[in-house]
């Protein structure tokens, strides 16, 4: 006696196994399969119909009913240390949404449909991040899940559909980060340099056709003078004259010198 009540408390918290747990149907009771539910009806253990939401009954005995719940649930991956295409190890978290497709196979094709479904995940990402290097998988990330689901195999026999597979984390190792930081540091460095590199040409470009437009045209030059002085004070700007003394040296070299005469002193 003692011997069946252990054993009924440890089949009613499930640590005989993971066999489908059903509710016997007894003769003429009615029972309610929900609107998210499928419904199982087994008549000593053999399957004898597949019940849609509503109340039911019956009239003979031998009768279990077991609830499959059809509603998505989140799948969710614990950390997995899983090594790259370039020998390094990653710390990775998958999330994403799984329903059952089939409640007859998720009942009778396995016996714990959920736990083989978190394996075949794992199995895929190993998979999958052995044939990956680090920089595809921060560069591709949005590509990984669905990636990964591609590579599940196995689903059919186990009456579920993952809707969804993401990359929720994804851990480097110290030495990893270092090395990432360096290369965005120097990246940026590089696009810094660049970046000036085009300034300066795109002044020297502007320089140079400046000095070609005032080359064409003088006028220029003194159209830019009045530009500038409309904005500065206290200056005495003189337009159209030569500069100081240039008068002065050029009417001296035009002038013809006429030759002195030297007379000599008297004699005493």
């Amino acid at each position: 006696m003692r011997e069946r009540r252990a054993l009924q408390m440890l089949d009613r918290f499930g640590a005989l196994g993971a066999e489908p747990a059903g509710r016997a149907v007894r003769r003429g009771r009615w029972v309610t399969v929900n609107q998210w539910e499928q419904g199982l009806l087994f008549r000593h253990g053999r399957l004898d119909l597949v019940l849609a939401p509503g109340r039911y009954r019956r009239w003979t005995k031998g009768y279990t009913l077991r609830r499959v719940d059809t509603r998505p649930w989140v799948l969710l991956i614990p950390t997995q240390e899983v090594p790259t295409a370039d020998g390094a190890t990653v710390k990775v978290t998958v999330a994403g949404r799984a329903r059952v497709s089939d409640p007859v196979v998720f009942v009778t094709g396995a016996r714990d449909a959920e736990q083989a479904l978190y394996l075949a995940v794992q199995v895929a990402l190993r998979e999958l991040l052995a044939a990956t290097s680090i920089e595809e998988l921060l560069t591709g990330r949005g590509n990984i899940g669905a990636r990964l689901r591609e590579g599940l195999r196995g689903l059919d026999e186990l009456g579920v559909e993952v809707d969804q597979l993401e990359l929720k984390d994804i851990i480097l190792s110290s030495e990893l980060k270092r090395a990432q930081a360096e290369v965005l540091v120097a990246r940026a460095q590089g696009i810094a340099v660049l970046e000036r590199a085009r300034g300066e040409t795109a002044a020297l470009r502007s320089l140079a056709n400046a000095a070609r437009m005032a080359a064409d045209n003088p006028a220029l030059l003194q159209l830019r003078l009045l530009q500038q002085l409309e904005g500065s004070t206290g200056h005495t700007v003189v337009i159209g004259t030569p500069p100081l003394g240039t008068a002065v040296g050029a009417a001296l070299a035009t002038t013809p010198r006429t030759p002195t005469k030297r007379t000599a002193p008297p004699s005493t």
